[in-house]
């Protein structure tokens, strides 16, 4: 069986944005991976469960005693307390990013940790919500958000179907008893939930699975931070690179160097402290005015681009561009094929990204 799940990621940064609010009666901190955070019945559900206990045997008292003074409205109240059994209590998280915000209630028994942007605690996707039965020893489903999703392989069976009162697509491999993934559509696009390791606990927990993904709830008005958008001129095959943004604030980012095929270059990759800003304006990128008054200038310097791994190079703008507004904007660079003095080739690599 050959199975593989392709997606283009982008990279990017924001700041955690986790929220609990008690879908039932209480509202609990965030826990870290080690001790994720869960639900548990509070004081009052306890005393819920005591009032109601109660008022049945007080009941029960009035019923036997015909006398018993204000007996009707006594009855009538205790039969109410008796028709409403305490709820379970769950816990509502909220994982912003900058396509929205995502959320999902959690009954009492799930673990979950929120993955913000530039985490890297996600196996697939920018930013989501992983959760698992408490108690599990591996496996969880992830919940992410997924820039550029797609799938192939052989033994792949795909149905359609309606999560969270939205379409959605489930994909299962080679007849498995738990499917691979759920791939939503149209208002939801790019929210895809991943199963990893459930084998163990699937026939036990796969309704609550489903019960929890049909809270899911995708708020797009409400977006945070900054993200990079994968496009094909943020790769050069003639030189086997390409670029990628991360922890994009208003002020500066980090542009990460990947060198994929040491056998492109001719000579050595090597790049300066310069580049351009654009901002996309009227769908032309105009190149940002800068707010330095009179002449300014980039250190002469080469920086090596190492073959066959990732390059980080930290980029500040704020002191030539300021602090950037919300939009849509490209960063362009420079990048020497060098050879020997005067026998290199130099190349243009952009990398856009969003700030919100």
């Amino acid at each position: 069986m050959k199975k593989i799940i392709k997606m283009t990621l982008m990279s990017s940064s924001l700041s955690l944005s986790l929220l609990l609010t008690g879908c039932g009666n209480t509202t609990l901190p965030a826990r870290t991976e080690k001790n994720a955070g869960h639900a548990s019945f509070s004081d009052e559900a306890v005393n819920s469960q005591t009032t109601a206990a109660f008022s049945r045997t007080a009941e029960l008292q009035h019923t036997s005693n015909p006398d018993s003074s204000s007996k009707d409205n006594t009855i009538s109240e205790q039969t109410t307390l008796c028709s409403l059994p305490p709820k379970p209590e769950s816990t509502t998280v909220v994982q912003g990013g900058p396509y929205g915000n995502l959320s999902l209630c959690l009954p009492d028994g799930w673990r979950y940790e929120a993955c913000p942007m530039d985490s890297k605690k996600l196996q697939n996707g920018l930013y989501g919500i992983r959760f698992y039965p408490e108690g599990v020893e591996e496996g969880s489903i992830e919940l992410a958000y997924i820039d550029s999703f797609g799938v192939c392989g052989t033994g792949l069976y795909e149905e359609t179907a309606t999560v969270a009162g939205h379409s959605a697509n489930i994909g299962t491999y080679d007849n498995l008893a738990y499917w691979d993934f759920i791939s939503f559509r149209e208002d939801y696009s790019g929210i895809v939930a991943l199963t990893y390791n459930v084998e163990s606990w699937w026939d036990q927990y796969s309704g609550q699975v489903m019960d929890i993904l049909d809270t899911l709830s995708f708020d797009a008005s409400e977006k945070e931070g900054g993200a990079y958008i994968h496009t094909p001129e943020a790769e050069l095959d003639k030189i086997g690179l390409y670029f990628t943004l991360e922890k994009i604030t208003p002020t500066g980012a980090t542009l990460v160097f990947h060198q994929y095929d040491e056998k492109a270059p001719t000579g050595e990759l090597e790049y300066g402290d310069d580049f351009v800003l654009e901002v996309l304006k009227n769908n032309q990128w105009e190149e940002i005015p800068n707010v330095i008054h009179g002449e300014y200038g980039f250190h002469q310097i080469a920086y090596t681009i190492p073959k066959r791994t990732s390059t980080e190079c930290e980029l500040n703008w704020e002191w030539l561009y300021g602090t950037l507004k919300a939009g849509s904007y490209r960063l362009k660079k420079e990048i020497m094929d060098f050879r020997a003095s005067g026998d290199f080739d130099n190349y243009t690599v952009c990398a856009q990204f969003i700030l919100n």
